[in-house]
Order: structure tokens, then C-alpha cells, then sequence
């Protein structure tokens, strides 16, 4: 594929009059401030009466892009393509929304195009380095973002604080490439650029180990003392703050930093543990024997494609060393933490609610009751469509979102033939492993120890419930502690249980170079350790109530 691009091609070419910049600023205006009926209805009049104005129609296509209605959107960004072949602007979005589509190829095609020229442009660099990104093309994506800072020009605030948040970016690929050299040294350039860059302070610490003579509690304490009034930046500092002190064996300190990061998360949330754990006992009570055992009896002829592997349980059990002994194997790719079966299944319901004409689920406790209504064979199928983006290029896919646990039920009725793997890990090391961690998203009850405490209680019986529902074999269940002690003998069986051929690699998992994007991202690169095993003796005082509230559900934390 061939594009003819000039400079001059990124600035707008044609003088329209004034009247139709007024309009087109009155359609920005409806769509930035998310006044969707109105937009649709401007845009599509715009469109009419300009046919042959590109910037009208790359108006309508990314009004329709962020209402998900993605046919539309490439429909549009085809007419403006028409008028303005050379603008990469428009390229760079049809290229977007092909992605979305899961239609790589073509989007590829236009990406490998579009990185063969030079652009002055840092906002447009900045997003073809995104769109690479999200394509995996890191290496590529790395190459435009500094790019993006090298177009930067001043020395202003603005100027800085533009360029630390590339450099962040920048250090966030590195890291999950497992250059962690490359990213320390592109977060010590944001921090340098920005000392207000809270986030990066965060992922620094936990590039590596940090040692009693190389550390940045000073800096961290000194920030911290300051009246740092963004709430998500002070929480960060503590995070960050927390993590340093344990790996210099400070314990009480870091466990101190921890509960202020926590309490200052917590209260900058809106939300009720026991909404989750009445949905789960929804779950519970809704997939009883009885569904099972009618279900079989009745179903249509199932999808019996075996492609997906779930690996799944509560986050920070270990899951990811899992995901990477099986994805070493020359047969799996690793699709990485997919919400696409939550998302499936809840498209799949409100088509069934409209096909039917059924009233509109109202709360999740109606959403858990209307699932028991799908074709499960429909909804298998839809879920590995909408993967494609991800696992067109190998025999299996590892899909490892932690909390598909909540529908073991519905994927077991759905991909029969797929492989649900339930990673497990001492209570209260999985507990507190979880509790230290600051998620970007997700895992609402993990900032205070008694809703955590409620969550795990509500989950483990929710495991146990697919236990004794479900036929023997549908979940293969791995203790963490084992794989850390047998790990050949765990890798093995483990691979067995995939139905695939044991390949030596697979024990080589630190030397895995596809781009892990989880928490566990740095650790996964340096083999087998075991200095987490056993994390939560150090805080014996501190999770004491923690303990006693999981024995107390019947959960032994011995």
C-alpha cells in the first residue's frame, strides 16, 4: 500500500468559508460535550449539504467511533479517505477503527504505510504511537512517541509536563518488554521533566528490588510532606512509599504507608462490597445442580472449539507465572486479560431481551437471571469472534482476566471444550498480596482489609459452588506454593491438562519475550523466586482480624 504524503498534507488544505468552519465548530461543539442526539442529527445534515467537505464526514465517523457503532464509523472515514486520500489523519483513524473491528490485517496495511514517512506533528505522532501500541507493534510504537518528544518545543510547564507524560509511556511499553533498565532511565526523565508525575514514582518502584543504599524514600517522604491536594497522586506516593520500605525489610513502615494509601484510595470511591457478594450468591443460587443437570438435557449441539485456555481466580495468586509457563508453548499465544466473555455475554442479553421482548435487566441481580436464558452455543461463538484482534495466529489463546471465575458456569456451557484453569494461593498471602497492590482498574473491595476479607469469603465459596456443580475434569485447579516447589512436575501436568505436547521451553518462562501488561510484569522475567511465598508473616500483628474473619468462614489460614 502506497500513500502519497507531503507536510503540507497534515494542515488543512482547503480555505473553507467561513460559514462552513462555524458549522463545523458547532458540530465539534455538540460531540465534546456528549450531546449525542443532537450531534447524530447535525452530522448527518452536515454530510448532506457538504458532501464533498472530508473534515464533515471525519466528524460523523469519530461521533460513530465513540458510540462503538464501528461499521458506521468505518463507513464515514471512507467518504472523507474519497475526498483527501494523502491526509494521514484520516488514515491514522481508519486504521483505528479497522482495529476495533478486529479487522488487523487491513489496519496493519495502513499502519505499515503510515510509519514509513516523517511527521511534524506531535499530537499526530502521539496517537500513531497509541495505535501501535494497541496493535503490539512496540518497537514501532516506542520509535513515534520519541518522536512526539522530539517535536516538543520550550521549556515551559506545559511543554514539560507534555513531554513526562510521553517518557511515562515510553517506560510503561519498556517495562513490559522487560527492558527495565531502558524504562528506570525513561521514568527518571518524566520525574525530571515533572516532579508532580505521581504515577511514574509508582512504576518505578516497582521496576526492581530497592536496597538500603539505593532507594527513594527520602524523596518519596520529603513529596509527601508537601500539600498535595490531587487525591490519586498522594495515594500513589504511598503505594510507591509502601513497596520501597518492604524491600528494605521495614515492615512496620511499610505496612503503615500502605494502610494511608489504602484509607486515601477508599474514600475516593463510591462503592458497597455487599452489592458484589449478593450478585455472587445470585451466581450461586441461579447455576444450581438443578440448572446443570436441565441444561444438558436440553441444549443445542454445543461450540466445540477448544482454542481458549481461561486462567483465572482472584488477582495476585499467581496467574500470570501460569499464563507464561503455557504461553512458552509453541502452540498458545498469550491474548492477555480479556473482559470480552462479560462483555458477550451481556450484548448476547440484551439481544435475547429484544428478540423476546423481555423487560430490560434493572440491576446485575437481573442480569445473573436472564443469563440462564442464552444459547450458550451463540454466546461461545460471539466470544471467540470478538477475540480475533487477539488470537487469529495461533492453535490456542490464553485468555487470563482474573475474575472470569464469576462466569466459570456460563464458559463451561459455552466452550465445553475450553480449558478453565483456577489458580489458588495462601489466604492470607493472596490477601495481602492483593491489598498492596494499587490497580488502575477494577478490584474495588481490595482497599480495606474487612471488605477484602467479605470479597474472598464470597469468592471461595463461589469456587467451590463450580466445584461441586460442575463435572470432575471442567476446572484444573494449581496451587501456587506447588508450582513454586515442583515446578517441572506442576509445569507438566499442567501442560497435560491443555492436551498439548510437553515442550522443554516451557520452563524457560522468564525468557518469554511477548509483553506481559499485568502487575506481575517485572517479576515474570526473573524465573522462579520465592521471596513473595510467605509475604504475609511479616505482617502477622497487622492481618490478625483479616485472619481471623477468613477462619471464622471456615477458611483454614495455617
Amino acid at each position: 500500500m502506497t500513500l502519497n504524503f507531503s507536510e503540507h498534507s497534515l494542515k488543512n488544505s482547503n480555505k473553507s468559508s467561513q460559514e462552513v468552519d462555524k458549522a463545523l465548530d458547532y458540530l465539534w461543539h455538540l460531540i465534546n460535550r456528549r450531546r449525542v442526539t443532537e450531534a447524530v442529527t447535525a452530522c448527518q445534515q452536515f454530510n448532506q449539504t457538504h458532501q464533498n467537505n472530508a473534515e464533515g464526514w471525519y466528524a460523523n465517523s469519530f461521533l460513530h467511533f465513540q458510540l462503538k457503532k464501528f461499521d458506521l464509523a468505518l463507513q464515514f472515514i471512507d467518504h472523507a479517505v474519497e475526498k483527501e486520500p494523502s491526509k494521514p489523519d484520516w488514515q491514522l483513524h481508519k486504521a483505528h477503527t479497522l482495529l476495533m473491528m478486529a479487522n488487523i490485517a487491513e489496519a496493519k496495511m495502513i499502519t505499515d504505510a503510515l510509519v514509513k514517512h516523517q511527521y511534524s506533528d506531535v499530537d499526530f505522532c502521539a496517537e500513531l504511537a497509541l495505535l501501535l501500541n494497541k496493535m503490539s507493534d512496540f518497537h514501532q510504537s516506542i520509535q513515534f512517541y520519541h518522536r512526539a518528544i522530539s517535536l516538543i518545543k520550550g521549556e515551559g510547564e506545559e511543554a514539560k509536563r507534555q513531554k513526562a507524560q510521553l517518557c511515562f509511556n515510553v517506560a510503561s511499553i519498556q517495562r513490559y518488554l522487560g527492558d527495565i533498565d531502558a524504562a528506570k532511565a525513561s521514568l527518571n526523565m518524566a520525574i525530571s521533566l515533572n516532579k508532580w508525575d505521581f504515577e511514574a514514582y509508582l512504576l518505578r518502584a516497582s521496576l526492581n528490588k530497592q536496597t538500603s543504599k539505593d532507594n527513594h524514600i527520602a524523596e518519596l517522604e520529603g513529596l509527601l510532606k508537601q500539600n498535595i491536594k490531587n487525591s490519586l497522586g498522594k495515594t500513589q506516593l504511598y503505594y510507591a512509599l509502601a513497596k520501597e520500605y518492604e524491600d528494605i525489610d521495614n515492615y512496620n513502615k511499610s505496612f503503615d504507608s500502605l494502610v494511608l494509601g489504602a484509607k486515601s484510595r477508599r474514600a475516593n470511591m463510591r462503592y458497597d462490597v455487599s452489592h458484589d457478594i449478593l450478585t455472587i450468591k445470585q451466581i450461586i443460587q441461579n447455576f444450581d445442580q438443578y440448572f446443570f443437570d436441565s441444561v444438558l438435557n436440553k441444549q443445542h449441539p454445543p461450540c466445540v472449539n477448544s482454542e481458549a485456555i481461561f486462567v483465572l481466580g482472584l488477582p495476585r495468586t499467581g496467574s500470570t507465572l501460569v499464563e507464561r509457563i503455557i504461553t512458552n508453548h509453541s502452540e498458545v499465544i498469550n491474548a492477555g486479560e480479556l473482559n470480552n466473555f462479560a462483555l458477550q455475554m451481556v450484548e448476547q442479553v440484551k439481544l435475547m431481551v429484544n428478540d423476546r421482548a423481555l423487560p430490560a435487566p434493572q440491576s446485575k441481580l437481573d442480569l445473573v437471571s436472564l443469563t440462564k436464558q442464552l444459547d450458550f452455543s451463540t454466546l461461545g461463538q460471539a466470544y471467540l469472534d470478538s477475540t480475533r484482534t487477539n488470537t487469529s495466529q495461533s492453535a490456542n489463546f490464553v485468555d487470563k482476566l482474573p475474575l472470569n471465575s464469576l462466569y466459570v458456569g456460563l464458559i463451561h456451557l459455552s466452550l465445553p471444550a475450553a480449558k478453565i484453569i483456577h489458580v489458588k494461593r495462601h489466604p492470607l498471602d493472596t490477601c495481602y498480596a492483593i491489598y498492596k497492590q494499587l490497580f488502575t482498574h477494577g478490584y474495588p473491595f481490595s482497599y480495606d482489609l474487612h471488605e477484602l476479607g467479605q470479597y474472598y469469603i464470597a469468592h471461595h465459596q463461589l469456587m467451590l459452588h463450580w466445584k461441586t456443580v460442575l463435572p470432575k475434569d471442567a476446572i484444573y485447579e494449581i496451587a501456587y506454593e506447588n508450582l513454586l516447589d515442583n515446578t517441572e512436575q506442576q509445569a507438566k501436568l499442567l501442560i497435560d491438562h491443555c492436551e498439548l505436547t510437553w515442550q522443554p521451553q516451557c520452563l524457560s518462562f522468564e525468557k518469554n519475550t511477548a509483553p506481559s501488561t499485568t502487575a506481575s510484569a517485572t517479576q515474570v522475567r526473573q524465573g522462579i523466586y520465592k521471596t513473595s511465598q510467605g509475604k504475609c508473616r511479616h505482617y502477622q500483628q497487622q492481618l490478625a482480624p483479616l485472619k481471623a474473619q477468613l477462619e471464622q468462614a471456615g477458611i483454614c489460614c495455617d
